[in-house]
């Protein structure tokens, strides 16, 4: 009976509110009740998706979860994947204007641009970092999203929106990026997602938060990665791991 009045009482909010958080919230809901269709134990899709974007992300899956595997040395999440094909959908969950993807509560939740390797990789990324620190209150105190948003830019390895070729067209062009210290919160991600250039060709935080990893995992590796998330879920801090 408790489980029946929670479900009930937050499809009543989830329906009321324009929250994009408060509606991503509802993948805790069963999937039935959140127009998904079960493919997997690990993979929901929209009722009407094509049968042609349903093969193809079953195909993503594997390579994606290869990705985070190249990158952390092996893979110690499974979340589950709300996928979906209509605007309809998108919104439903809360993915507005540029949102392709977005990692919350265990799950990885895709509009119909996020069903590849790249983006999936890229989200499971987070996942995998947030679990093997020891969940939200290391990460909210230690990790500066430029790291987290690199490292998951990293684990997409090719995507020339935020990869090597795009840094270069930053730097040939001279375009504005922002300083590490610039994309250390929330707010301060956020707001330079607002203020440097994101299209359909470069996205400029991420581009550059790519890049500062990259100089530091060139040099630690998979070890180092392994021994910076773990130190930081004994209780060490960020920036004594990380170095420069």
């Amino acid at each position: 009976m408790k489980k029946l009045l929670i479900i009930i009482v937050l499809l009543s909010l989830i329906g009321l509110s324009g929250c994009t958080e408060l509606r991503s919230a509802k993948v805790l809901l069963p999937h039935s009740l959140v127009g998904m269709k079960k493919v997997s134990s690990h993979l929901y899709i929209e009722n009407s998706m094509s049968k042609e974007n349903e093969i193809k992300i079953q195909k993503a899956i594997p390579k994606a979860k290869k990705y985070v595997a190249d990158m952390y040395g092996n893979v110690t999440t499974q979340p589950i994947i709300y996928a979906c094909e209509s605007k309809n959908c998108k919104n439903s969950f809360g993915l507005e204007g540029h949102a392709i993807a977005v990692r919350l509560l265990g799950h990885l939740i895709l509009t119909n641009k996020g069903l590849n390797k790249e983006v999936i990789s890229h989200e499971w990324s987070h996942e995998e970092l947030y679990e093997r620190i020891g969940g939200f209150y290391h990460w909210y105190k230690e990790i500066p999203l430029w790291f987290d948003e690199g490292l998951a830019s990293l684990t997409m390895k090719e995507y020339s929106r935020y990869d090597k070729r795009a840094w270069k067209r930053i730097l040939n062009e001279k375009m504005p990026y922002p300083k590490k210290e610039e994309l250390v919160t929330s707010a301060q991600w956020n707001k330079a997602c607002s203020s440097y250039l994101i299209n359909d060709d470069i996205v400029v935080p991420y581009a550059t938060a790519r890049h500062i990893v990259k100089k530091w995992y060139e040099k630690v590796g998979q070890k180092g990665l392994v021994k910076l998330l773990d130190g930081i879920k004994n209780g060490k801090h960020f920036d004594e791991l990380y170095g420069e």
